[in-house]
């Protein structure tokens, strides 16, 4: 099951600091509790579907991610931090830690500049994946509270949705005479 985050807030935000600062916006995305479970495109991954605006373009992102890693039974060794990674609508992949060791409360953060443009539908994908499979079906390791990132971009609508807004305008302005 892929779960969505509602993102309403966010993209008031977005759409509202996109008039006030040249089209540039942010949102700040809580990931605690998101485990990473299987290979790349597993359906057992865990799936964030994130409404953002439909065509906004992507341009940085800075995180602060506090990693711990799980121990298969009957194993030694615990899955290494460096296996844990986040997928962005395929255009980015973002290896969690460095660590080629099991991780406890392990804390990751950083920033990319990144730039892509979100399709039509306005959504932007993570999937939390792993890179050797430990425990396949079950989770590798996990996001604490208190991991977030934050997604920064720009929103200009493309002359179609203008054109339609303006319109809309123009039948409700002749409506009300």
């Amino acid at each position: 099951m892929k779960p969505t985050f509602p993102a309403i807030a966010m993209v008031a935000a977005i759409s509202g600091l996109a008039q006030a600062n040249d089209g540039w916006g942010s949102a700040i995305i809580d990931l605690s509790g998101y485990e990473f479970r299987d290979e790349l495109g597993s359906p057992n991954n865990e799936i964030l579907e994130i409404s953002i605006l439909p065509e906004a373009r992507i341009s940085c992102i800075v995180w602060d991610l506090t990693l711990t890693t799980f121990t298969a039974p009957g194993s030694d060794f615990p899955s290494w931090g460096s296996e844990a990674n986040i997928d962005f609508n395929g255009e980015i992949n973002l290896q969690v830690s460095d660590t080629s060791s099991g991780v406890v409360n392990e804390n990751n953060a950083g920033s990319v500049n990144v730039d892509f443009t979100l399709g039509s539908d306005g959504i932007l994908s993570l999937e939390f994946w792993d890179s050797f499979v430990d425990i396949p079906g079950a989770a590798d390791a996990v996001l604490q509270e208190g991991s977030f990132i934050t997604i920064y971009g720009s929103w200009a609508p493309s002359p179609g949705p203008l054109a339609a807004m303006g319109f809309v305008g123009v039948f409700v302005a002749r409506r009300r005479r």
